[in-house]
């Protein structure tokens, strides 16, 4: 088992047991609920609503789908939909079996067809799954992101075009300023003193001063060019630091930009998707948002199968859940393919429901995910899988 499916199994252990540690504890009074009415003892007055007695064992459909439900073992499952689902289930005293599927679709059409009751996972709500199937309260606010490789060879033209757009412009015409400047100053003050280096016609006194300048500006110093009058050496020093300063900010600036530019995604913005192949998992939110762009995704099985797509350079752009693609890319490829920080849609992630489940069953379910989720007891658990986003 790698390390992070370790830590997860133990921060999902952690959360789920918690409220069990407490000897003869009520649902009601446990860590998570009790923690959620800690300084607003009136927010919750009226009795908790229960199930009916006779409910029969439901039947949760599971599908790996990272972060919202992660397999951690054989027949073991974890992630934020999983454990939210058991937590609402330990409350209700709802007896459940998880039903795994190989894909999302298959999932989403067994609850449809009604062959599941739930569905524990990140289920973004749509006009056509609300034609067959319900869904929970939102417990997590999420939508369409794009993750794209960081890593990239640019051309020479590329970094031309690159420094063009930075400070080396201006930094540059400055350098020049004063190289010229210099030459002609030390032109004007070693012309007559000195003519066997800066004699001879103005222009021809203003040529050699400018070899001069330059070769001292880049630290060559050939030493054909050399001034003796007191003034001359005077500027000779001071623009010799001058130029070293200059020419060390010349260089930390190119490579700087050059390096900053390889760790810059190939895309930038939302825009730059529509000229660039992409990718998104089938059937899912993502590949709806995707179509109604007009961008026309390639689809996979499965968002690691995506992003492996990614990756190796089959595509350039992924569309996906916004939750999953950061715990995905931060998990496989932190350091190959990045997330863009404008989202293409925002939505909100739910549990699904089955069309069959009566009042009687998703009304308690429903209050049960509201407490559970306001808690701060969930919340720091909802941190130390996400992180702070």
């Amino acid at each position: 088992m790698t390390r992070p499916l370790r830590f997860l199994m133990l921060m999902t252990l952690a959360f789920v047991c918690a409220p069990v540690r407490a000897t003869n504890q009520n649902p009601v009074t446990s860590p998570t609920t009790s923690a959620a009415n800690e300084g607003t003892p009136a927010r919750h007055t009226l009795p908790a609503p229960t199930l009916p007695k006779d409910l029969p064992r439901m039947r949760v459909g599971v599908f790996d789908y990272p972060p919202y439900a992660i397999q951690v073992g054989q027949g073991e499952w974890g992630g934020i939909a999983v454990t939210l689902f058991r937590e609402v289930a330990m409350r209700l005293e709802m007896p459940f079996d998880f039903v795994e599927f190989p894909s999302l679709l298959e999932a989403y059409k067994a609850l449809g067809e009604h062959n599941i009751d739930f569905l524990a996972v990140g289920v973004i709500p749509t006009p056509d799954r609300q034609a067959v199937m319900a869904f929970s309260h939102a417990f997590e606010q999420s939508g369409t992101s794009v993750a794209v490789r960081l890593e990239q060879s640019p051309t020479v033209f590329e970094m031309l075009k690159q420094l063009s757009a930075s400070r080396l412009p201006v930094i540059l015409f400055w350098t020049v300023c004063c190289m010229l400047g210099v030459a002609l100053l030390m032109s004007l003050l070693e012309r007559r003193n000195n003519p066997h280096h800066f004699g001879g016609s103005i222009h021809k006194s203003f040529g050699e001063s400018l070899w001069w300048s330059v070769t001292t500006m880049t630290t060559v110093g050939y030493g054909d060019r050399v001034p003796i009058t007191r003034l001359g050496r005077a500027l000779g020093g001071i623009w010799m630091l001058i130029a070293f300063a200059l020419m060390s900010v010349l260089a930390g600036l190119i490579a700087s930009e050059l390096t900053v530019g390889r760790m810059r995604p190939s895309i930038q913005t939302l825009v730059d998707i529509r000229h660039v192949a992409s990718g998104a998992v089938a059937d899912s939110a993502a590949a709806m948002d995707a179509e109604q762009q007009s961008l026309h995704p390639q689809t996979f099985p499965t968002l690691a199968a995506a992003l492996e797509a990614l990756n190796n350079h089959t595509v350039d752009a992924i569309l996906g859940d916004t939750e999953a693609l950061q715990y995905e890319v931060q998990e496989l490829y932190p350091s190959r393919l990045f997330v863009l920080p404008q989202p293409l849609v925002i939505e909100y992630i739910c549990l699904g429901l089955s069309q069959n489940l009566k009042p009687s069953v998703t009304t308690p379910f429903n209050y049960w995910v509201l407490r559970i989720i306001e808690s701060p007891s969930w919340q720091s658990y909802r941190r130390g899988i996400l992180g702070d986003k």
